[in-house]
C-alpha cells in the first residue's frame, strides 16, 4: 500500500498485491485455485499470497496472465498515466479506494447541498471521453440508488473501458 500526503491528510493507494486479493476474492478464488490457473503447481497459494502481501512483485507479463486468468483488463494492474482514459482509471479507483471523496453528477441531476460552492462537473469536447464519463456517473448513480451492488460496480471497473466505437 502507497501513502501519498496531502498536506496533514494522507490517502492510501491499492497497491498491486491488494487489487490482485480484491480481484480474486471477488471473482470467488482460492490463492490455492489462482495459482493452479497459472501453473505454479504446489507453491500456488504460496506465490499467489507473496503477491498479495507485497513480499514478492509480478513482473508485467506475469501481471498480464494473472488478469487473463481471472477475465479483467490487464491495466488493472499497469495502471499506464499517459492518455484521458488512463486518468479516468485512475480516478475511478482512486473513489473505489477511497468512498465519498468524489462526488458525481451530470448537468441534469446536479445538486449542491444549500451553503456549498457549486461542484465543478467534467467534460470533454471529444465525444468518445465524454461517454466515458457519463457511463462513470451512471454506474455512481445505480450504485448509490442501489439499483446495481457493489459486486455489480466492481465487475464493471474491472471490465472498464467498454471498447470504444
Amino acid at each position: 500500500m502507497r501513502v501519498l500526503l496531502f498536506g496533514k491528510v494522507s490517502y492510501y493507494t491499492m497497491d498491486t498485491g491488494s487489487r490482485i486479493k480484491l480481484v480474486r476474492e471477488h471473482r470467488g478464488l482460492t490463492q490455492q485455485k489462482l495459482g493452479e490457473m497459472l501453473g505454479y503447481g504446489k507453491s500456488s497459494a504460496n506465490r499467489i499470497a507473496q503477491y498479495e502481501m507485497g513480499y514478492r512483485s509480478p513482473k508485467a507479463n506475469r501481471l498480464k496472465e494473472i488478469a487473463k486468468a481471472m477475465n479483467i483488463r490487464e491495466e488493472i494492474f499497469l495502471m499506464p498515466d499517459e492518455t484521458p482514459i488512463d486518468l479516468l482509471r485512475i480516478l475511478i479507483w482512486y473513489d473505489w479506494e477511497h468512498e465519498g471523496v468524489l462526488q458525481l453528477a451530470t448537468s441534469r441531476t446536479a445538486n449542491t447541498p444549500p451553503g456549498k460552492t457549486v461542484s465543478p462537473i467534467i467534460y470533454s469536447e471529444q465525444l468518445p471521453l465524454n461517454r466515458l464519463l457519463l457511463d462513470w456517473a451512471d454506474q455512481k448513480h445505480s450504485l448509490s440508488v442501489r439499483k446495481i451492488t457493489r459486486a455489480d460496480y466492481l465487475e464493471w471497473m474491472l471490465q472498464w473501458p467498454p471498447r470504444l466505437p
